[in-house]
């Protein structure tokens, strides 16, 4: 125990995690390291100890590579990272698949994350991605709404948040639907370089990557290369050849990506034989009657039609906040059933 405190203090003192890595896999001794930096030792012992209070008061276990609970999967990737904070539980973590994408996606792109996350979970697959805004918001989502589990890697310390507005899928999925990790130390702010090192993490969790959208020079694409680094096979759905968050995905297709068209070709990949209800990505779903639809959606659909209604329009109509309008139209589109068009005009999906 007393090594894992004064590993944690040499962790959140040297601030590199490269560079702390690098000390720990060459079997230095930490005494010689810590004299070597000119590190002191209850300085170094304080500053773990302090930062296992912090966490346990915030419900955070703090996993050390020595750890038994540490998971194998993290720890047989290179630049394995010496600590693993996680709020929720890593237990059935397999079989996975890291789904990311755009931050920006288009409407197919948030139509085929989406479907494909909801059958993947459907079929007892954990879904993997980074919390960020955009496909990874949808895949976190879609696999709540199914009840599924998830993975939620973060490129900031766990008490940081980011984005802010997903608090509340933070929470969510930390309280029985997967959990929320992180390498980085608390208090540590989202930093534009910390997003390349967590995506190491989100390919190793991973056994395959599927990537829905990307621009090409989306971090998506950094993933991607993590995950053939680790040995992991990349999964790209095509998109429009016009579409600039296609670029990205077509890039990873000509190296040798493989061009995916449904949930079900992951699945063989997988070895997982459920049978599922074939469709290809562009048959829809008739989710009219669906049970799980909130009261708040039930009211938006019974005003809509096939006929593009105006946003201002629907909100006069409808004895509800805005916000919560709002709200129900994203997740509408989110499965599926309603169109929003350029212009803030809304229809129900053809």
């Amino acid at each position: 125990m007393k090594d894992k405190i004064l590993w944690l203090g040499f962790y959140l003192k040297e601030r590199n995690l490269l560079k702390a890595i690098k000390f720990f896999e060459e079997n230095i001794s930490l005494e010689d390291i810590l004299a070597y930096k000119r590190y002191s030792l209850k300085e170094i012992e304080g500053l773990g100890l302090k930062e296992l209070e912090k966490a346990q008061k915030l419900g955070i276990e703090i996993f050390f590579r020595e750890d038994q609970e540490f998971p194998d999967k993290i720890k047989a990737i290179p630049y394995a990272p010496i600590f693993l904070y996680v709020k929720g539980s890593l237990e059935k973590i397999t079989p996975s698949v890291g789904v990311i994408g755009s931050r920006r996606p288009t409407n197919y792109g948030k139509e085929v994350a989406y479907k494909f996350s909801k059958k993947l979970s459907q079929a007892g697959v954990v879904i993997i991605s980074g919390l960020a805004r955009g496909i990874d918001t949808i895949a976190h989502k879609t696999c709540l709404e199914v009840e599924g589990r998830t993975i939620a890697v973060l490129g900031s310390g766990l008490d940081v948040v980011y984005p802010p507005e997903n608090q509340t899928l933070f929470n969510k999925i930390a309280s029985g639907y997967g959990a929320v990790v992180s390498e980085f130390p608390l208090g540590t702010p989202p930093r534009k370089e910390n997003f390349p090192l967590r995506n190491r993490l989100i390919s190793g969790f991973s056994e395959a990557i599927l990537v829905v959208e990307a621009g090409p020079k989306s971090g998506t694409l950094i993933t991607a290369k993590w995950a053939l680094h680790q040995g992991k096979e990349v999964f790209a759905v095509p998109g429009s050849i016009f579409s600039i968050q296609s670029e990205g995905t077509h890039f990873l297709i000509k190296s040798g990506a493989q061009p995916v068209f449904s949930p079900e070709e992951l699945l063989d990949f997988l070895g997982i034989t459920e049978d599922l209800k074939t469709f290809g990505l562009f048959k829809s779903e008739d989710n009219k009657n669906d049970k799980d639809l909130t009261e708040e959606e039930q009211k938006v659909l019974s005003l809509l039609s096939s006929y593009p209604i105006h946003l201002e329009d629907l909100l006069l109509k409808i004895e509800l906040p805005a916000a919560e309008v709002l709200s129900a139209v994203t997740e509408l589109e989110f499965k599926g059933l309603v169109q929003v068009l350029p212009g803030s005009f809304i229809k129900l999906k053809d």
